[in-house]
């Protein structure tokens, strides 16, 4: 049997030509593989799974999983770059989503509505790394929560319960009945008094990626050009930062 390491190590040499600012939070990578043609081949060609409700907040869509160490060799010139402390886990992902016309299993998985991966405990927090491996430019949306923009372990509680309740909400608003992401997008905009608010949406060209804090209220803009035989496909790569020691990071 053959393994894949061998067209990996040809196919994804990270270059991560530079990299700049772009919030407070937020960094874009420019240029992040050497031969992007080679990388997104190779990074879209590997078998899929459909995602499916005990994903939880996943969106509707496909998954394909890679090896722990592939996303510590991709970021490790950033991360070395920028003198960011690691704990020693990485996961890896391509994800394919799209725009999905039939049901969704909640008002999350809808895109319309942000979420968090993580919060900061015991001085680590996850953060995401997202490449773009489309032909255009696609956007992730940042929001507020009751004008807060990250959520902190002692937050968590209230959003998920603020979180709940808007789902019940929605399905009342239904009567129970099974929704799609556009009932999802029109129960939103009839709530006067959401908690929720869009305050960025962050572009991110072919062969670029953002790197940002996974307590940022968060979700992908999925339009309508994202089919399932046209995917948003992006490459995605957790890590946890070690801010037991901090240092300045100059993102050069």
């Amino acid at each position: 049997m053959k393994a894949l390491n061998h067209t990996y190590n040809i196919s994804c040499k990270p270059k991560c030509e530079s990299c700049k600012k772009v919030t407070d939070d937020i960094v874009l990578i420019d240029n992040f593989f050497e031969n992007f043609e080679e990388a997104r081949k190779f990074l879209k060609g590997r078998d899929r799974w459909k995602t499916i409700p005990y994903q939880g907040y996943a969106s509707s869509g496909y998954r394909s999983f890679f090896p722990e160490w592939i996303g510590k060799s991709l970021l490790e010139k950033y991360v070395k770059g920028n003198r960011i402390k690691t704990v020693d886990n990485f996961h890896a992902f391509t994800d394919f989503y799209y725009d999905e016309k039939q049901s969704v299993w909640g008002i999350v998985n809808s895109n319309y509505y942000p979420h968090i991966d993580d919060v900061k405990k015991n001085n680590t927090l996850q953060h995401i790394c997202l490449v773009n491996l489309n032909d255009v430019p696609v956007i992730t949306n940042f929001y507020s929560f009751k004008d807060y923009k990250r959520c902190s372990a002692v937050m968590e509680k209230e959003w998920n319960y603020y979180t709940t309740n808007l789902q019940y909400e929605l399905m009342d608003y239904y009567d129970n009945k099974t929704v799609n992401r556009k009932k999802v997008k029109e129960f939103l905009d009839t709530k006067k008094d959401l908690q929720i608010k869009l305050i960025d949406s962050i572009e991110y060209k072919p062969n670029q990626a953002i790197v940002y804090p996974a307590d940022l209220f968060h979700c992908g803009d999925i339009t309508e050009d994202f089919t399932e035989e046209n995917p948003r496909v992006l490459f995605k790569i957790l890590t946890w930062y070690d801010y037991s020691s901090c240092e300045k990071r100059n993102y050069s």
